[in-house]
């Protein structure tokens, strides 16, 4: 007898997974400048293809301008990337890669799906450890020519690419919106996008879909089923939610939680719904976001009948 409403989620997921042990450490050979500059024009080159940019800027009439690359060897460690307003850059550190790979080498759980036919390789997920939080979050990605190493790396730089252009985003239609008052809804955009709760969390939403999209994840239940799996993290948040505000990081993680449940109510229409799903992230704001993930992480069954 099923008394805690996860607990579908939890048995639908035991019916497709299988453990996978896995060891491994920081490749000394990887050349993370190469993998950074590829995984940059990998994020261009989807924002493209989708037409998100086209699309935005059509809608929004704003003049987009691409941010451009800059890596270095070490900045802040805890984080990745870094959108820098001023510059229109966005900046990557190495060091906080490497940090990040460690970290997963030392409290990494692998958990996999039966192999995809193909050139694509096999579908891996990564349960990343966020040890500010003591959380643990789901993340697929595909190993090519068994390279683990390179693999996670390319996950993780991918998906701070599209963090840090949602930042360049969100900068561009605010720019715009102080300008042109003529733009639907511009009072509520203007004060979304001026309170700084909600930076984080859209960026941390929209790393989640294009991430997914991109990859093809949401094409297979094997690739999305890793949205599913992390619902019962995000109902954690959700019930220490007033203990969790005092700290900053909270906005990044309601954002991945909101991101994962677009994915896992979209499945295989990800792509054929993106644009409702940027207006959706471009009018996001803490209360709303707080109020959706509390309904589906207090109601998972609606993410399998949806």
């Amino acid at each position: 007898m099923m008394n805690d409403p996860l607990d579908k989620i939890k048995e639908h997921i035991d019916d497709v997974v299988y453990d996978v042990e896995s060891e491994f450490s920081l490749n000394d050979n990887l050349n993370l400048d190469e993998i950074i500059e590829r995984e940059y024009k990998k994020a261009i080159k989807s924002l493209l293809k989708f037409k998100i940019i086209e699309y935005i800027e059509r809608k929004y009439g704003i003049d987009y301008k691409i941010p451009e690359l800059e890596i270095v060897d070490d900045d802040d460690p805890l984080i990745i990337g870094k959108y820098l307003s001023f510059e229109n850059k966005i900046r990557i550190s190495k060091k906080s890669i490497e940090i990040d790979i460690d970290n997963i080498d030392s409290h990494l759980e692998f958990l996999g799906y039966k192999e995809i036919r193909g050139s694509i390789g096999d579908i891996q997920y990564i349960e990343y450890p966020d040890i500010l939080y003591n959380s643990k979050f789901l993340y697929p990605f595909y190993v090519d020519d068994g390279d683990i190493i390179e693999s996670i790396a390319e996950s993780l730089i991918l998906s701070t690419m599209f963090h840090e252009f949602w930042h360049s985003i969100d900068k561009s239609i605010l720019d715009k919106l102080k300008k042109d008052p003529t733009i639907k809804d511009r009072d509520y955009l203007l004060t979304i996008l001026n309170d700084h709760d909600n930076f984080e969390l859209r960026a941390s939403a929209f790393e989640v879909v294009m991430y997914y999209l991109v990859n093809g994840f949401h094409n297979d239940e094997r690739g999305y089923m890793a949205a599913y799996k992390n619902i019962p993290e995000c109902r954690n948040y959700i019930e220490e939610i007033d203990k969790l505000e005092k700290n900053d990081y909270i906005l990044y993680k309601l954002g991945f939680c909101y991101g994962n449940i677009i994915v896992a109510t979209n499945k295989s229409s990800l792509e054929e719904n993106i644009y409702d799903i940027i207006d959706d992230i471009i009018h996001l704001d803490k209360k709303r976001a707080i109020e959706v993930i509390k309904y589906y992480v207090y109601n998972p069954d609606k993410l399998l009948q949806d």
